[in-house]
């Protein structure tokens, strides 16, 4: 029989230790990059969306609508990897005609009382000279359907507005009603032409690490500083396990009796998580969650933690969860990270 030495067990524990930090490297490189800073979402002071369509073939009915969110990855040097989802409240929209909004709203077309929101969620990216094509499914009373969202060369304007990136997006797509069965039975659905052309115009914004700093890395009153920049400086000079005491200490000062400390709990974990410190801006959300398990600010962004921090089956977990939660369910980037983190996303059910 033959012996195996001292060494020899350490050539094979070397190669067993090599072959393990290969697979945790190849399995490491091919987990989804999901960059947060192209993230962009509505600003709605310098937003529209439009609508027009024909009447007894005279393009005369031009309507709004006024609820609309969206949750847009956009990075100009990478354009391929655009993705959306927008939501269109179908509850809000008008043609500044009471009697035919009303039909609209009503279950021949729109029926918002059960179908309160449009969504559409885009992935396939085709370029165009003026910009590119941004091809997925609208989903309209649960019918889902192929459309394509013409989009111009979105402008981004890096820290523009208040220390905040800015982009300006401008497109248009159009869809058939009866697609959707949008009035197909009904009186008025007779005199309105089949195609609805949609526009809209976008001021997007995402908030950067210089941002927050401005908003909590600051004075609130002369000699106190706010609770939130003084815990975030301790841990950064200091480490997490000193900012926790930092925290402790200012809890229990009578000069910040007044403090919303939830909301500081959810700053926190904000500003750590934008500045790449995931692990800490989750321990904060643990801790607001732990006092109120609905507090919706920490609920929102502790998937966007897990996903910076690279933990993505527990964002995955994280944002399904969410989706389950009616009060959750109007929110674009729930289901728009549910579908970059697993590949697929049904809008089916969605409000």
């Amino acid at each position: 029989m033959k012996t195996i030495t001292f060494i020899d067990r350490k050539k094979r524990l070397f190669i067993w230790a090599t072959l393990c930090l290969f697979i945790v490297t190849v399995g490491h490189s091919q987990s989804k990059k999901i960059d947060m800073k192209d993230r962009f979402q509505i600003n709605k002071d310098g937003s529209y969306v439009t609508f027009e369509t024909s009447y007894f073939g005279f393009p005369l009915i031009r309507g709004a609508i006024k609820s609309y969110q969206a949750t847009i990855f956009y990075d100009p040097e990478h354009i391929d990897k655009t993705s959306a989802t927008i939501r269109f409240g179908a509850e809000t929209v008008t043609t500044a005609h009471d009697k035919r909004d009303k039909q609209l709203h009503g279950t021949s077309f729109l029926d918002t009382g059960n179908f309160p929101g449009m969504w559409f969620q885009g992935t396939k990216v085709t370029t165009t000279d003026k910009g590119f094509d941004l091809t997925g499914k609208m989903s309209i009373k649960n019918i889902n359907k192929e459309v394509t969202v013409h989009i111009e060369k979105p402008t981004v304007m890096r820290k523009a507005m208040g220390l905040r990136d800015l982009m300006m997006m401008k497109g248009w797509l159009k869809l058939n009603r009866k697609d959707f069965s949008l009035g197909t039975n009904s009186p008025m659905g007779q005199k309105l032409g089949d195609e609805i052309k949609i526009e809209f115009h976008f001021l997007c914004s995402n908030y950067t690490i210089d941002y927050l700093k401005a908003s909590y890395v600051k004075e609130v009153s002369p000699g106190h500083g706010h609770p939130v920049g003084i815990v975030y400086t301790e841990i950064k000079t200091n480490g997490l396990k000193s900012g926790k005491k930092k925290l402790e200490s200012l809890v229990k000062d009578p000069s910040y009796a007044k403090a919303n400390w939830m909301s500081v709990l959810a700053n926190l974990g904000w500003i750590l998580m934008v500045d790449g410190y995931a692990d800490e801006g989750l321990e904060f959300y643990k801790m607001a969650l732990k006092r109120n398990p609905k507090h919706l600010p920490s609920l929102l962004r502790m998937g966007d933690a897990y996903v910076i921090g690279g933990y993505y089956d527990k964002a995955l977990n994280h944002f399904k969860r969410e989706h389950t939660l009616p009060e959750r369910a109007r929110f674009t980037h729930i289901p728009h990270m549910i579908k970059l983190l697993s590949g697929s996303f049904e809008l089916n059910n969605m409000k």
